[in-house]
């Protein structure tokens, strides 16, 4: 009893402590009449997290080696001061009893299946895999969640709207149509839809709250013909194209002028290579970011209308050479917190006819603590620990275990550490690029381009790394819950079927490339989806599954009615129908094959996973149930005694038995599952009959012995089997 009273005694302390602190830290945060403001008091919050992070990571560490070092160098004795008499003032025989019944009810739950201790083992591993990568991947969508802003789109479909089409005020990119019309679309939708009033605001007229950050780039590729590939014009020339080019000495100080007439020079830089080193896909060819000739126009309106009135003077965009046309700006929108990156493309086609289209992206580049959300910032703190959490058992099992690096999902975890790096790269190198235009944006004049093409770049790499960073702790995912049923299945299923649906899949690629190469050179000149190879493809592709809404059964017909029912036929009845449902009854019979496999081989004297937790976790069960106990049904009689009740409700069990076993056949246990199942119950009564001798004995010293449970010497039962430690005392 005494120790019983112990425990009490320390929950009772512990309880009284935790509250005395939390009252505490409560009325000096509320009563003392000091204030945080938001952004205060979350830099608070975050240092405090850092400082503690960084006490677990690196001091800690330090601290254990230096004791190390310390034990390894000048060992100290350990004295034993276990004392056998007082051991014996402490506990009684009652204490033993009370102790016996515990253990031998906790034995009683381990069975004969649950002493298979390399299955306790691996399931053990399983629980710790399922609770690391559970909680990581958790944490990881909710960082994908509070990441993505729904903003972003309303903003993106809003700013292409009004680009591309006509408003009271503007002229849209989509009515871009001769090479007047260009120079109209910057005047109008440019120049004065940035600058009201022809004030120097640089508000945009369509969202009042967009705000044009530097000025606006107008870029152009110029075209060599050549009889191999596309070849960009990449010569100095002076104004209005001609040659040759002459170094001016006043070149430096007009420089507005014979800018235009220069191609666009960047220093080799990695940063440039790695972002922007890319390709606007265009209708025939691809243009590159990082050549062509550029012009600048200004913040105020009157320079502006000078600017572009000079460039059309001079025949800057011809249709002689001129193949691309771009137009780069960035806006700002304060209130919502988003960069708005647009790049406007009028494409010169070979036939004549030009082509445009806005391209906008959206992004949220500043991710500052007064920015944040306190939803966001709890999310990143939690996820920053689990990642740390698990890159350190990553690091402990590597250690301890040298080959452990050649098995494939430990590969697998490297990979998923090695992407987290690289994440935290990207967002600290976005943050740099971000205050570095920031920073020239103040210092800025009216003359300086800001290029927010690299954090924008940045920030969909982001996007993209967290992308495959959800992929892959999926399928790391997936090998932890092997153990239900389900899964594993699934797995053999694909295993056993691997070839037989890798050869159906080629012949349903063969059928498709056939097809879509026949159909793209017949209708390719009169359909708009079947006017390349590829885009062939994935239109056939897309129709063999039932996604009708764009391409017609009528698109195929342009070659004749005869030809066109011969290839529809084709797509419909032999992929759509013949393949595709050969390939579905392939992975089924496949998939029924491994579960009976899995029925047959499954061993009745092994445990699964929920029964493993169900006696790992019994205490903790134990605790849940004694709360559920309140909301049970209470017994009613019913008019019945007790035995009747039991005979009532053992009758409707049997009656309940006879016509399940009607209706479902049911497999006739072997010999070796009989003879498993008469062993469990032998074991069962015996463990049965222990408890009870127990729970006797202990009734009996409560009843006829002293408060320590002794009885009297008529009376006094074998000790032999009682520790020493709870045995009387004999002078």
């Amino acid at each position: 009893m005494s120790a019983v009273f112990h425990n009490v005694n320390n929950l009772i302390f512990f309880g009284v402590t935790a509250v005395v602190m939390v009252t505490s830290f409560t009325l000096i945060a509320v009563i003392t009449g000091f204030q945080h403001e938001t952004k205060k008091f979350k830099t608070m919050v975050v240092t405090i997290v850092l400082v503690l992070l960084f006490q677990f990571i690196v001091l800690d560490p330090i601290r254990f080696i230096v004791m190390s070092i310390d034990s390894a160098t000048w060992p100290k004795k350990h004295i034993m001061n276990y004392k056998p008499e007082a051991a014996r003032e402490k506990y009684n025989h009652l204490d033993y009893l009370r102790t016996r019944l515990k253990s031998l009810k906790s034995q009683l739950m381990i069975t004969i299946q649950h002493r298979n201790e390399k299955l306790n083992e691996k399931y053990s591993h399983i629980t710790h895999d399922l609770k690391l990568y559970g909680t990581y991947f958790l944490l990881l969508l909710m960082v994908v969640i509070v990441h993505q802003d729904p903003l972003l789109y309303y903003n993106t479909n809003a700013v292409v709207t009004l680009m591309s089409h006509n408003t009271s005020n503007t002229l849209g990119i989509k009515e871009v149509l001769t090479l007047d019309k260009v120079y109209d679309f910057i005047e109008l939708t440019l120049i004065k839809g940035f600058n009201p009033d022809t004030s120097a605001d640089t508000g945009w007229l369509q969202i009042r709250q967009m705000k044009r950050l530097g000025v606006i780039r107008l870029r152009q590729l110029r075209h060599i013909y050549s009889s191999d590939d596309t070849l960009w014009d990449s010569v100095s020339r002076m104004p209005a194209w001609s040659e040759p080019y002459q170094r001016l000495h006043y070149e430096d100080k007009y420089w507005r002028i014979y800018e235009p007439w220069r191609p666009i020079t960047h220093m080799p830089t990695l940063e440039d290579g790695l972002l922007l080193n890319f390709n606007h896909y265009g209708f025939d060819v691809d243009y590159p970011e990082l050549l062509g000739y550029a012009a600048l126009l200004t913040t105020g309106p009157h320079n502006s209308l000078k600017v572009l009135k000079y460039l059309k003077v001079y025949n800057w965009i011809d249709h002689e050479n001129t193949s691309a046309f771009f137009i780069d700006f960035t806006m700002f929108n304060a209130d919502a917190n988003i960069f708005t990156v647009c790049t406007l493309v009028v494409e010169y086609t070979p036939f004549g006819y030009h082509l445009t289209r806005a391209s906008v992206q959206s992004a949220k580049l500043l991710e500052s603590l007064d920015q944040m959300s306190h939803l966001k910032i709890i999310v990143m703190l939690l996820y920053l620990i689990i990642v740390i959490q698990f890159g350190r058992s990553l690091v402990v099992k590597l250690w301890y275990n040298h080959d452990a690096i050649k098995k494939a999902w430990n590969k697998v975890d490297v990979i998923i550490c090695t992407m987290n790096l690289i994440l935290l790269a990207l967002i600290l190198l976005r943050e740099y690029e971000v205050s570095k235009l920031l920073k020239l944006l103040k210092e800025s004049t009216t003359r300086d381009y800001l290029d927010f093409q690299r954090p924008t770049r940045l920030y969909l790499l982001i996007n993209i790394v967290m992308g495959f960073l959800v992929c892959i702790t999926t399928l790391r995912l997936w090998k932890v819950l092997q153990f239900a049923s389900v899964f594993a299945v699934f797995s053999k299923t694909l295993y056993l079927a691997w070839p037989a649906v890798a050869s159906t899949a080629l012949i349903i690629i063969i059928f498709l490339m056939g097809l879509g190469m026949a159909v793209a050179i017949i209708n390719g000149n009169n359909s708009e989806y079947f006017q390349k190879l590829v885009k062939c493809i994935i239109a056939c592709l897309c129709f063999a599954f039932g996604f009708s809404s764009e391409v017609h059964p009528t698109d195929m017909f342009h070659g004749g009615k005869s030809l066109g029912i011969v290839l529809y036929l084709v797509l419909v009845f032999i992929i759509a129908v013949v393949l595709m449902n050969v390939f579905a009854a392939l992975i089924f019979s496949y998939f029924e094959s491994a579960e009976q496999d899995r029925k047959d081989n499954t061993l009745h004297s092994r445990i699964n996973y929920l029964q493993f937790l169900r006696l790992e976790f019994a205490n903790t069960l134990k605790f849940c149930g004694c709360g559920c106990r309140l909301f049970r049904k209470s017994y009613h009689p019913q008019g019945r005694t007790v035995h009747e009740n039991i005979e009532w409700e053992l009758y409707r069990r049997e009656l309940l038995r006879a016509k399940t076993s009607s209706l479902v056949v049911t497999k006739k246990p072997s010999d070796e599952e009989l003879r498993f199942q008469y062993r469990q119950r032998i074991e069962l009564l015996l463990g049965l009959s222990a408890i009870l001798t127990v729970q006797v004995e202990l009734v009996e010293r409560l009843l006829l012995g002293d408060k320590n449970g002794e009885l009297p010497a008529t009376s006094e039962s074998d000790d032999s089997d009682v520790p020493e430690m709870y045995r009387k005392h004999k002078d």
